[in-house]
């Protein structure tokens, strides 16, 4: 097992990288594996965080938060898997991210994350149908895209996909392969449809005066509504494919390609 508590310690790995330039504050990264890449941008900054590359050939990368930190991160990714965390996102504290059974977590820009928010790609036990014996509950992969609002206490389940501008509200529970429309505001246990055609912007209201309530109670830009177009729109289980076959290394060039290089608006619409 390889732990880094330290930046100054990343020399001394053998048989794992740590690519980028960042901080550790109160925090660990171990690796039971090896050929594992954990990509930080710029500066980041890791507080009471805690990484754990629990098998071998994954990455995991981290892009900029819009303050700059994530607090009480905590990552359990095992064999062959990618998490993918995009840029400017707002993160809160105890995010926690569990990736198993060799599938992958895509996260988009943009967004806000709430506290206590849970998101994993596995059961952790397998179940199986009575009479045929068949297993019923396959792992699958989470792709969340741009502009979404994951409100506090979230949970996030196996093969959910959440379309660009979507807003899964507080203590919602997203069942397993549901797929939740661009600009639709979802909210419950399980999750239900509450609202159509919907956008937010990342204001605080808390902080408003009755001026500016008054002068935000409309939006006149439509940069927040988000419908799929034609070859700018990816397809999802394609993607997924795609960097299943791949080499770490290749990985990573490809997620840098994609997910960083392209800036397209409708990319992880859904309708």
């Amino acid at each position: 097992m390889e732990s880094i508590k330290d930046v100054t310690d990343i020399g001394k790995l053998a048989d794992n990288q740590i690519l980028g330039n960042f901080e550790l504050t109160n925090s660990e990264i171990k690796f039971y594996g090896a050929n594992n890449i954990l990509y930080c941008e710029d500066n980041i900054v890791l507080k009471n965080s805690d990484i754990s590359f629990v098998g071998s050939n994954s990455i995991v990368y981290l892009s900029h938060t819009q303050y700059g930190d994530y607090n009480m991160l905590n990552i359990i990714v095992r064999n062959d898997s990618t998490i993918f965390i995009g840029r400017d996102n707002q993160v809160g504290t105890q995010l926690q991210i569990n990736i198993q059974e060799h599938q992958n977590l895509i996260i988009g820009d943009d967004g806000i994350i709430g506290n206590s928010i849970n998101i994993r790609t596995c059961d952790t036990i397998p179940v199986y149908e009575v009479s045929s014996k068949e297993r019923v509950n396959f792992s699958e992969s989470v792709f969340i895209g741009d502009h979404v609002w994951l409100d506090h206490f979230s949970y996030i389940s196996r093969g959910a996909k959440i379309g660009s501008g979507a807003i899964v509200g507080v203590h919602t529970f997203v069942p397993p392969n549901t797929s939740v429309k661009s600009n639709n505001n979802v909210i419950g246990n399980p999750a239900q449809v509450t609202g159509n055609d919907v956008f937010f912007t990342k204001d605080f209201t808390g902080s408003y005066n009755a001026e500016d309530t008054l002068n935000f109670s409309s939006y006149k830009s439509d940069v927040f509504c988000f419908h799929p177009e034609g070859e700018e729109t990816l397809d999802l289980n394609q993607i997924d494919g795609i960097i299943k076959d791949l080499t770490v290394d290749d990985r990573l060039e490809f997620i840098q390609k994609l997910f960083i290089r392209n800036k397209r608006r409708n990319r992880f619409s859904i309708k």
